[in-house]
């Protein structure tokens, strides 16, 4: 079917068509004009076409030999047409021949073919010499036969009354090319690939498979099953990697099915503007004299992997830019970066990425602190994610903290860094920025600059800290900065801060089941040990918790059994600050 709407005269078709001594029907579509021609033309083919690709194939030939002018979208067989209405002009001329079939392969494994027996089936189904009806004419007889060919690797049809050889059309796409996507793993099958730059891998089962990978025939299923299990299976997977890869133009992975290891190299921000003095200045004013040290951080996290970095913790009221810092480091390896709540949960979705960017954090968590020291030294960790067998991925965290609060985060103040060589943290308070100078476009000033900046500048700056990262433990120089000293000093100690987790509880005691079993002792200034004991978290730090309320004076004395109200516990008898605390 060629559809011209174009106005190209009818006259001037079929006078083409007569040339070529073509058989052909043409009739006026509904929109069609005197001073507009536009009309339908069916041309009949020398044999019927049992494939689709076959007849895309004829179709651009007709098209481009006949009538480049026609509509070049109308090429598919699935084609609608509007019927033409009652008074369309119509012309049909049957006095040539039909269009003459160069090469025979106008079929495919769909082809429904009757054999002598009169049992239909598809073509795809044989596997033998059969004797069949021809279906490329009105066949009385068998008097055809399918079989197959070692040599050309294909399928054929012989019919003896067309005098002709009819070939199985080949895929044009080859098995291995549509497998691409598609692993065996253990008893199952995965596919993998890169959506929006973020890798994926999920089971989709034989059915699936067979749908997305184009093979419908019984023996095509076989076929790429075999292949799939021969090729690329994997029998258990290990490991993904998460590789930020400064030299690459586009994401991609790559599977070693013997190591059951997938690496997934991620490319960086694309190169927009080179204007690297903005970003210089940028850094300076919001960094002042640690701007150095933030380029070598930058450098560090853009031309490595796998290399601990100092934890950066930025603090600051709003209006200080903290958040602009920061995604605008998210931006530079964009799929693996990532916000994070900042807590180890039962999906870890986290641990795949680069960076994580934590905000409005729970200062006064020990959880959160072991969860960030854990996360920063461990060299695996183990991804868990809805509806997916875990698997191991390397660690190559790094963690950026934002904060309003003078105390950002808990730490262990008995852990306060002494040399810059060994210091995790790098903790600045950043100064507010001029409003005269304040900007709603900094964010994107900045990002469109990233791409030529971490390749130049950064580059520069990588190469001079290259040879001495092993002499450091977190790979550069980290500044101990006042912010850090206070941070340290401020905090509480694990000890202190249980000892107020169990005050907190006191005080909400009346709103728990525990206020009948425990309440009349705490009325009368008795703390009962096993209220201590009998929580999980605190009662594995019950001694530091009863040492430390002691040397604060809200305990005195040993424990002795005390009986009220028919309950009887071991208790301590609670200082008069003590019970005005939790009055």
């Amino acid at each position: 079917m060629i559809d011209l709407d174009n106005g190209f005269k009818i006259e001037k078709a079929e006078k083409r068509l007569k040339r070529f001594n073509y058989n052909y029907a043409l009739i006026t579509s509904r929109s069609h004009s005197p001073n507009h021609h536009k009309y339908h033309i069916i041309i009949p083919s020398q044999y019927p076409i049992f494939s689709v690709d076959a007849y895309r194939c004829l179709e651009k030939e007709i098209v481009e030999k006949l009538f480049p002018e026609s509509d070049q979208v109308v090429k598919d067989a699935g084609r609608f047409f509007y019927g033409s209405p009652d008074d369309a002009h119509f012309s049909l001329n049957l006095g040539g021949m039909d269009y003459p079939m160069i090469d025979e392969d106008i079929w495919d494994s769909s082809l429904l073919i009757l054999d002598e027996n009169g049992q239909e089936t598809e073509a795809g189904e044989c596997t033998a010499h059969t004797s069949i009806y021809c279906p490329f004419h009105d066949d009385k007889n068998p008097s055809a036969f399918l079989d197959y060919s070692a040599k050309s690797n294909n399928y054929y049809i012989v019919c003896s009354a067309c005098s002709k050889t009819f070939w199985k059309r080949k895929d044009e796409i080859p098995l291995e090319d549509r497998c691409v996507p598609f692993w065996s793993i253990g008893q199952n099958i995965i596919e993998t690939g890169i959506s929006n730059g973020t890798f994926f891998m999920e089971k989709i089962g034989e059915k699936k498979f067979y749908i997305l990978s184009k093979t419908h025939q019984k023996k095509e299923k076989a076929t790429a099953y075999r292949y799939l299990v021969e090729n690329k299976h994997i029998s258990h997977l290990t490991r993904v990697n998460y590789l930020a890869d400064i030299t690459a133009d586009k994401d991609s992975y790559k599977v070693d099915i013997f190591k059951g290891v997938i690496n997934v190299h991620i490319a960086p921000i694309a190169v927009k503007k080179k204007d690297n003095l903005f970003i210089e200045n940028y850094l300076g004013e919001t960094f002042g004299q640690y701007k150095d040290y933030v380029k070598q951080w930058l450098s560090v996290y853009t031309y490595t992997n796998y290399r601990k970095l100092p934890t950066n913790i930025f603090k600051g009221v709003r209006g200080t830019s903290k958040s602009t810092f920061a995604e605008m480091v998210g931006e530079i390896y964009k799929p693996l970066s990532s916000e994070w709540h900042g807590h180890e949960q039962n999906f870890t979705y986290e641990v795949e990425k680069k960076l994580l960017i934590v905000e409005e954090n729970e200062i006064s968590s020990m959880n959160q602190y072991k969860t960030l020291k854990k996360y920063s030294g461990q060299k695996y960790s183990m991804v868990n994610k809805k509806f997916q067998d875990p698997y191991e991925v390397r660690n190559n965290m790094n963690i950026i903290l934002l904060a309003n609060d003078n105390v950002p985060l808990y730490v262990n103040r008995e852990e306060m860094p002494s040399d810059e060589k060994n210091n995790q943290f790098f903790v600045y308070e950043l100064p507010e920025v001029n409003k005269e100078r304040r900007r709603a476009d900094m964010q994107k000033m900045l990002v469109d600059r990233l791409g030529h900046y971490i390749r130049t500048e950064l580059k520069d700056v990588f190469d001079s800290v290259t040879d001495s990262m092993d002499f450091y433990r977190y790979s550069i120089s980290t500044p101990i900065t006042d912010a850090e000293i206070d941070l340290f000093n401020d905090n509480m100690t694990e000890s202190e801060s249980y000892s107020d987790s169990l005050i907190q509880k006191l005080v909400l005691m009346e709103q728990t089941e525990q206020s009948e079993r425990y309440g009349l002792f705490i009325a009368k200034g008795y703390l009962p040990v096993d209220l201590i004991k009998m929580d999980f978290e605190l009662g594995s730090h019950y001694s530091a918790i009863i040492k430390n309320l002691k040397k604060r004076r809200l305990v005195a004395g040993n424990a002795d059994k005390k009986q009220i109200g028919g309950n009887r516990f071991f208790c301590y008898a609670m200082t008069n600050k003590m019970i005005g605390m939790i009055d």
